[in-house]
C-alpha cells in the first residue's frame, strides 16, 4: 500500500474548509486524486498576518529531531478578492518561513470560493460572484431565497467539474494537490 501523503489547507475563511475538502473528497472518489491522499487539517489566517507563518511552522516542524515532519505540504488559499492575483500571492508569501516554502503551495482565488461555484454550475458572474450567486438562487428558489457562506459546501455535489477547469485558480489547486 502506498503511504499516505498528508496536507493541511489554510484559508483565510473557516466556512471555506468543508468545502474544499469537499471537492477534495469528491475528486478522489471519482479517481482524480490518490486514495492515500488525506487532509489532516483546516486552519483559518488571513493572508497577511504573521499567524500564517507560525501555523505552516507548526505543520511542518516535526515533533522530534529525524523524524519527518507530521505533514507532507501545506496548502494555503487566499482570495484576491479582485485585486491583483500575483500581489496577494506575494503578500502571502512574504509571511511563509523560506525553509518551508518548497512544501507549501499557495492557490489565489480571482475573488473568493464562490467563483468555483459559479463556474462549475455555469453561472456568469463578471466581478462578483457573491451577487451573481444570490441572484442565481433567487431567480431559482423564488424571491426570498438568499446566499449564505454556510451553504458553500453543499454545492460541491452539484458542481460540473470539468467546467471547473476553465478556473485558473482550481487547475492551480489540482497541481498543489498532486504528490
Amino acid at each position: 500500500m502506498a503511504r499516505s501523503f498528508k496536507l493541511c489547507l489554510i484559508m483565510e475563511d473557516r466556512r471555506g474548509g468543508l468545502f474544499f475538502k469537499g471537492i477534495i473528497e469528491r475528486l478522489k472518489v471519482e479517481g482524480k486524486l490518490p486514495p492515500n491522499l488525506i487532509v489532516s487539517g483546516v486552519r483559518k489566517s488571513e493572508k497577511c498576518s504573521p499567524k500564517l507563518g507560525r501555523i505552516v511552522t507548526a505543520c511542518l516542524t516535526p515533533l522530534r529531531p529525524h523524524q519527518p515532519p507530521p505533514l507532507d505540504r501545506v496548502i494555503v488559499i487566499v482570495d484576491a478578492e479582485g485585486g491583483p492575483v500575483e500581489g496577494a500571492r506575494i503578500k502571502t508569501l512574504e509571511h511563509i518561513p523560506s525553509r518551508f516554502r518548497d512544501k507549501v503551495r499557495i492557490v489565489v482565488l480571482e475573488y473568493c470560493a464562490e467563483e468555483w461555484v459559479c463556474a462549475g454550475l455555469g453561472i456568469s458572474f463578471g466581478n462578483d460572484p457573491v451577487r451573481a450567486l444570490k441572484d442565481h438562487l433567487r431567480k431559482e428558489r423564488g424571491a426570498k431565497a438568499d446566499y449564505h457562506k454556510f451553504m458553500l459546501a453543499g454545492f460541491v455535489s452539484k458542481l460540473n467539474l470539468v467546467r471547473l477547469l476553465s478556473c485558473r485558480s482550481f487547475r492551480e489547486f489540482l497541481k498543489a494537490l498532486q504528490p
